[in-house]
């Protein structure tokens, strides 16, 4: 293809940029601008200029954005130029370099990749060995930030003024270095950085580079800076597109700054801006700009959208995290089933600034029975049972690999335990060898272990010795004999048992386990058939002067490209097209796009995040996030959070003058919303008799499930259910623990207030508002003490009360009081006040109705809903008053059939008949009004035995009075069987309890 036929699907600003003959261009390149389409087309119109494919050199941040431009440039030209470009990412081309010229600086030939799991296991070794303080994971994640930045490997400890962690961890970048070594062994970030110093020691080694191109500019730290100038020190012709506002990856030690330091070393930089956007709609667009220009030191630049302008984002406003991932799943509903099947699952993700938040959301959607996949999952290289055969052929390949070689020792059983495994591999490091080397002493008498090794471990050990040398003799043979991967990965399956080991391991997945060996081995199969044909991706020209290592064999260079690898995730259900939610991080979401888009948590602490250093990164987030929506963009944050937390708005959604470019409720998707969708989409709109088909199958046409203020109140039976984890196996993260758990005393009071999102601010007077005129249990941390004397004087006083409010009803409301006792006096009860007698078991004396309340109810409490509605605990399943007969005074009437129930965590409590109580049975820190007992009959029966206060407690009020968890001698005396007492039995009324029971004539039990 000639030149101008590269440019003619391009617009005026990507044919500038295609097409400029500057050395050094700068494409900034917004979401959905075209990015990789202008890339791929600047490389071919590179080629089409005359310049040799493998003088040309393309880093990308993925794998598979190089696999993707490979197949555009091959489209775009036709003629197989693209399999003879230096095209991958930055490690994969590091590597190339260091496998041909390595032996220039010392590094030997066929060295090994040390991966994320290497590296840890090493570090780990050393911190037990030393017995550090310091996390092996932090170290390790300190060594590569120190590695990216360029920064010197290790500073003696000249000073000893460091601290004991800054020592400790000098300590442990020397010897980690010294254990790679040993095993020949570089990791990720010494590929980089081992490249660097081959280039600035050899720059003839790239002195035929005519042109770097580099994806993702924006994502560089320092060290890839540095390599894009080395590559093109010669000729400096450098093409980078990128865009400052998606920088994201600074906890990766990418440098934003490094478009300015760019600008400072290339002056005559030419700089195009791609600002047309083909992805999100003019509404979408228009939000995700005001967020980002927030930020004053952005790189100045806009973006205009090519579509129309679309619905409004949303921002919700919910109760609390449970009430948002239920919202989720409704809106999802209502999004399918008003559009008529335009859109499936799989036109649907919620991202997530952490993936931790997405617990309840999973939750959520396995008990609605939406499908969804998390992006970012177990990659297949990580599992088990390929791994366990990778570790086999690296260690074939490369015996010192000390930590691949420890994972197999025993696997499978050769009867050599893991404390027989650790104490070879101290012995190694102290004696400083290989584990290998070690072992093949051992094996051939030739070395005297300080391990204690018995027959059977000798026995195990001797059989794995000699099949990694029966296969290195394999390997190792003439062209015409040597053993393929293919057949190399059969020998080990053949010689280990394999298939019958995942049989006894995995049991009924075994099947499942042995489908992915076979993959695998498929996968084998495919890279040396392409090898064989004489396809030749890691080539590098001779340059005069410089001598090339022979190239590598098929094993070294299948385990490098897995090494490097960045498999995506792959379900149970490969190959079948089954419709999915995408469930990601904002971060492994970069770069991709969906028609419907959640980005839920939207509050202070989650984005911009509690623990983020650079607030302006984290607002980069935010805009990554919202530009990866097409049609519909939905944002949320819950009131409070999945622990109880108050939570406020993210200041980057707080400013005023986003108001009028956010709905605070979901769009009605009424015909003509969906028809713009469509056209958005590039779908056809579906007819009007399917989408009335499909609206007939949800539970409402508008998002009106959910109060828009969100001060509905976040319902403990969700809690409860978010707390089973049945049919959902993924639900793990964070979750609690189903069972009964403890009450801190000291936080009841906040702890409730916390779990009980209410929505109303009541304009009368509570019980708790009059904290001064309502008692309560003594509990125990309770500093003031009760004593009997006391507590009979309150008891007396309550009963007096009571007495006094039945006299003042009676004239109300005719009725027949209830038996007064004539040596009480009666006074006035407080109003809405219950006494101690029906905590402490007694009948409570009768108490009519009040009169008529004559303040109304206002609107809003009529019509919001408390958060535990639905919950009937036995612990509150009491008979209660019907609010048709009586009103409670003081209690709004909206919530007179309301009660509280326990925290999250619990599963939800059986329900049993009235008259059960449980001894268990326990209170709020309040006493709000009691229940009225019906009236006793004129003359009551005397009782058979004096009353006591273990009799029967009467039925509890709507919310009972303080109690606790701790067993307590009133709350044993209220809720269950008297405790047994030697001597005089005790009792709250005192002595005077004796002149009211019936004279009982002494007996004597005579003998026989």
């Amino acid at each position: 293809m000639n030149s101008d036929g590269l440019l003619s699907n391009l617009n005026p600003s990507q044919q500038a940029a295609v097409s400029s003959f500057a050395d050094t261009l700068a494409i900034l390149a917004g979401p959905g601008s075209g990015k990789t389409h202008t890339l791929t087309s600047r490389t071919a119109w590179l080629l089409a200029q005359g310049l040799q494919p493998w003088n040309i050199i393309v880093a990308t941040f993925t794998v598979k954005a190089a696999r993707e431009m490979k197949e555009r440039i091959g489209k775009l030209l036709g003629n197989g130029l693209e399999s003879k470009l230096i095209l991958g990412t930055f490690h994969s081309i590091a590597r190339r370099y260091l496998a041909r010229y390595g032996h220039l600086i010392g590094i030997k030939k066929d060295f090994g990749i040390a991966d994320t799991a290497d590296s840890l296991a090493i570090i780990k070794r050393i911190c037990k060995r030393h017995h550090f303080i310091i996390d092996p994971k932090v170290a390790r994640s300190r060594i590569s930030g120190r590695k990216a930045r360029a920064e010197q490997k290790h500073e003696e400890n000249k000073s000893g003024a460091k601290t004991v962690d800054a020592q400790e961890f000098e300590i442990c970048c020397v010897e980690y270095e010294a254990a790679l070594q040993r095993s020949n062994l570089l990791d990720y970030d010494d590929l980089l950085l081992r490249c660097v110093d081959l280039l600035r020691n050899h720059p003839s080694c790239v002195s035929n580079v005519e042109a770097v191109l580099i994806d993702e500019f924006q994502d560089t730290n320092i060290v890839q800076f540095d390599l894009m100038r080395l590559f093109a020190a010669e000729k400096k012709r450098i093409t980078i597109v990128g865009d400052p506002d998606q920088s994201i990856y600074g906890f990766r030690a990418a440098e934003i700054k490094n478009y300015k330091r760019m600008l400072r070393q290339y002056p005559d930089t030419v700089t195009i801006a791609l600002e047309e956007n083909y992805r999100s709609s003019g509404a979408i667009l228009h939000m995700a700009l005001s967020v980002i220009q927030q930020d004053d030191s952005r790189v100045a630049k806009s973006l205009t959208a090519t579509h129309m302008v679309g619905t409004r984002p949303v921002l919700r406003r919910l109760a609390g995290a449970y009430k948002e991932a239920e919202w989720i799943v409704t809106e999802i509903q209502r999004c399918m089933g008003m559009t008529g099947g335009l859109m499936d699952l799989n036109d649907i993700a919620i991202l997530l600034r952490s993936a931790s938040l997405s617990r309840l959301i999973e939750t959520a959607l396995g008990r609605a029975g939406i499908a969804y996949r998390m992006v970012g999952g177990l990659r297949f290289y990580d599992r088990l049972e390929i791994k366990t055969i990778l570790d086999y052929l690296r260690v074939i390949n490369q015996p010192d690999s000390n930590d691949a070689l420890a994972r197999i020792i025993n696997t499978p059983s050769r009867r050599i335990g893991d404390t027989t495994i650790k104490s070879l591999l101290e012995e190694a490091d102290q004696a400083k060898t290989t584990l290998w080397s070690l072992v093949l002493g051992i094996v051939k008498d030739t070395r005297k272990s300080t391990t204690k090794i018995q027959k059977a471990t000798a026995h195990g050990l001797t059989k794995l010795v000699d099949l990694i040398l029966t296969a290195r003799k394999k390997l190792s043979a003439p062209p015409q004999e040597r053993i393929s991967t293919v057949k190399l990965i059969n020998f080990v399956l053949e010689k280990t048992n394999y298939e019958q080991w995942l049989e006894e391991r995995q049991g009924d997945v075994h099947k499942a386990r042995w489908d992915n060996v076979q993959e695998l081995i498929t996968q084998a199969n495919d890279f040396q058939d392409l090898l064989s044909s004489g396809y030749e991706d890691e080539a590098l020209p001779e340059i005069d002067g410089l001598t090339q290592d022979e190239d590598e064999d098929h094993l070294s260079r299948f385990l490098a490209n897995v090494a490097l690898a960045s498999s995506e995730a792959k379900t149970q259900d490969e190959g079948v097209p089954t419709a999915q939610v995408t469930i990601s991080t904002i971060h492994a979401a970069k770069g991709l796009e969906w028609p419907v888009v959640f980005i839920p948590a939207t509050y202070q602490g989650s984005i911009p995040h509690s623990r983020a250093e650079d607030t302006n990164e984290e607002r980069r987030l935010l805009y990554v996030a919202m530009t990866r929506a097409k049609a519909l963009l939905y944002m949320s944050y819950p009131l409070k959070n999945s622990q109880g937390e108050q939570t406020i708005l993210s200041p980057f959604l707080a400013p005023p003058g986003l108001a009028p470019l956010i709905d605070m409720r979901g769009p009605a998707l009424g015909p003509s919303t969906v028809q713009s969708v469509s056209q958005i989409l590039r779908r056809s709109c579906p007819s009007l008799a399917s989408i009335s088909e499909s609206r007939s199958l949800i539970r409402s046409p508008e998002d009106d499930l959910f109060p828009v203020d969100g001060e509905d109140g976040d319902n403990v039976e969700s809690r409860w259910k978010y707390g089973q984890t049945a049919g959902n196996p993924t639900h793990t993260t964070g979750q609690q623990p189903v069972k009964r758990r403890k009450i801190e005393l000291g936080r009841s009071a906040s702890n409730l207030e916390e779990r009980s999102e209410r929505n109303w601010k009541p304009s009368y007077a509570t019980t708790m508002d009059r904290a001064s005129s309502f008692t309560s249990t003594t509990i125990p941390g309770n500093t003031e003490f009760v004593n009997v004397r006391a507590n009979l004087q309150v008891l007396q006083q309550q009963s007096v009360n009571t007495a006094a409010a039945s006299k003042i009803e009676n004239e109300t409301v005719a009725r027949k009081p209830p038996p007064q006792k004539p040596h009480v006096k009666k006074a006035k009860a407080l109003e809405g006040q219950g006494t101690l007698f029906g905590f402490l078991g007694k009948p409570e004396p009768a108490k009519e109705p009040p009169l008529p309340s004559s303040r109304a109810p206002t609107a809003s409490n009529e019509t919001k809903t408390n958060p535990y509605t639905q919950i009937t605990p036995s612990s509150f399943n009491r008979p209660r008053p019907n609010p048709t007969q009586k009103d409670i005074t003081g209690i709004d009437p909206s919530l007179a059939n309301r009660h509280v129930g326990p925290s999250a965590g619990h599963r939800p409590y059986q329900k049993l008949p009235p008259e059960e109580q449980s001894r268990n049975d326990y209170v709020f820190l309040s006493s709000p009004p009691q229940k009225p007992n019906p009236p006793l009959p004129e003359e009551a029966a005397v009782p058979e035995k004096p009353p006591s206060l273990t009799s029967n407690p009467a039925p509890l009020p709507l919310v009972r009075a303080a109690t606790t968890f701790h067993s307590t001698t009133v709350s044993e005396l209220g809720t269950g069987t008297a405790k047994k007492t030697y001597g005089v039995q005790r009792k709250m009324d005192g002595w005077s309890s004796k002149h009211r029971q019936a004279f009982r004539p002494p007996t004597m039990r005579r003998p026989g």
